[in-house]
């Protein structure tokens, strides 16, 4: 239950920050694409739209000696107002004509020079804005520090690209949008991998040393046990107690279990690390031959049962062959086809292990066949050992069968799961020679 709301909790955090990154991608896409806008609509400001409007209410009075008078209506007034701004009327000298709220430190006249630069930008830091009427040059000001004003000038060619390229912008967003978010969940699941990992080799790390003692333990009661029982016999004591052969048997359980717990953890191990591609394996040249009997001698002085017979058939112009690979990795995949035979035979039975050559004209390879004589496998059984590995989920059963197979496609070897010829199982490992 703790686990299923842990792992509730972490989808949750995981969309929720899937969700958070991508309202930030599309806030700065956005903003990007307004100021990529602004700069098509640029002359579009406020200098084209207020002041035409302004200067629209500016009302000219002459009176009776000749006398030109110029006010704003209260409408317009209350617009300039509005804004915290002013409005004053240039002569084609410079001259102020008339004004309405202007600051007392502008000054009343001015010279071309000045018209033109605070045309452009900025009277004395004021935003100000222009337009050429028949009584004159028409100012709106606004207050400092509101307004940022800037010329931009683009030929005609220009803003149509830009039209078209409106479309390519979308995409380009799109896709930067999608390959963030896809960086994001390798990047998530890579660090996931990791941790799952590194949890692994851990636990592996720590189960070891205990292990390792029961073994050492159960070994060591088997030993007594057997030499009890000799001495019983040398003493001509033909009748061993229940209590006797119970200690015996047990302690062969205890260290059998204990072997197959440690190789159930290597096993996880070494499969996790291939799924994901920690591991630290070196592909050097190995004398294969010489690895096989290594192997295979290290499981019969494993104490197993006498009803287990392992035949090794090397042929003799195959003696010295060798081949590029992990030799760990490859003892690690030959113990697994041997103890699957062990395990699930446990009446017994023959285990040939061979390794032969076969030629063609065109192409020649080595095979490395482990097969035993017991119950075999099932149809099902073997579809599913041969089908493609479709899921890093690690499976309920067989899992020195799945990691055989990796460690298989490690060294672009093939495998082939398969029916023996006494109806026992079968594996036949193809390596290609190079």
């Amino acid at each position: 239950m703790v686990k299923n709301v842990k792992k509730l909790e972490s989808n949750i955090y995981n969309i929720i920050k899937y969700i958070v990154l991508t309202i930030a991608t599309l806030f700065f896409l956005f903003w990007a694409d307004i100021f990529v806008l602004a700069y098509i609509q640029a002359k579009d400001s406020i200098e084209n739209v207020h002041v035409e409007y302004v200067a629209s209410g500016l009302e000219k009075n002459t009176d009776e000696n000749g006398i030109n008078h110029y006010d704003l209506t209260q409408e317009h007034k209350d617009y300039v107002d509005a804004h915290n701004g002013f409005v004053f009327l240039l002569d084609n000298g410079g001259t102020v004509l008339w004004e309405y709220c202007m600051p007392k430190e502008l000054p009343r006249q001015y010279t071309i020079a000045d018209a033109v630069k605070f045309s452009r930008y900025y009277l004395q830091d004021y935003p100000v804005y222009t337009h050429i009427t028949d009584n004159g040059i028409v100012v709106f000001g606004t207050e400092k520090g509101k307004t940022w004003k800037y010329t931009l000038t683009y030929q005609g060619a220009t803003v149509v690209t830009y039209i078209y390229a409106l479309p390519s912008m979308l995409i380009v967003n799109i896709a930067v949008l999608i390959a963030t978010l896809v960086v994001t969940v390798k990047q998530d699941h890579r660090r996931r991998e990791k941790e799952r990992t590194t949890w692994i080799a851990g636990v592996s790390h720590d189960i070891r040393t205990p292990l390792s003692l029961v073994i050492g333990y159960a070994d060591e009661i088997l030993h007594i046990a057997q030499d009890a029982d000799k001495t019983m016999m040398q003493e001509n004591m033909t009748h061993v107690s229940e209590n006797e052969g119970g200690i015996f048997r047990r302690a062969q359980a205890i260290e059998e279990q204990a072997v197959r717990i440690k190789n159930l953890v290597t096993n996880l191990n070494t499969e996790n690390k291939l799924t994901y591609g920690m591991g630290s394996w070196k592909k050097e040249p190995v004398l294969l031959p010489a690895v096989i009997r290594d192997t295979i001698c290290e499981i019969v002085n494993r104490n197993i049962d006498d009803e287990y017979d392992i035949c090794v058939s090397i042929s003799e112009e195959l003696e010295q062959l060798s081949v590029k690979g992990d030799k760990e990795l490859i003892k690690r995949m030959i113990e697994n086809l041997v103890n699957n035979s062990i395990i699930h035979n446990p009446q017994g039975c023959k285990i040939a292990v061979s390794l032969t050559e076969k030629q063609s004209p065109t192409f020649r390879k080595y095979i490395l066949e482990l097969s035993d004589n017991g119950c075999g496998a099932s149809g099902e059984q073997l579809r599913r050992f041969n089908a493609k590995i479709k899921s890093n989920k690690l499976p309920e059963h067989g899992l020195g069968i799945r990691l055989v197979r990796q460690i298989a496609a490690f060294h672009h070897w093939r495998v082939r799961f398969d029916k023996g010829e006494s109806g026992g199982f079968c594996c036949r490992i193809i390596i290609p020679k190079r």
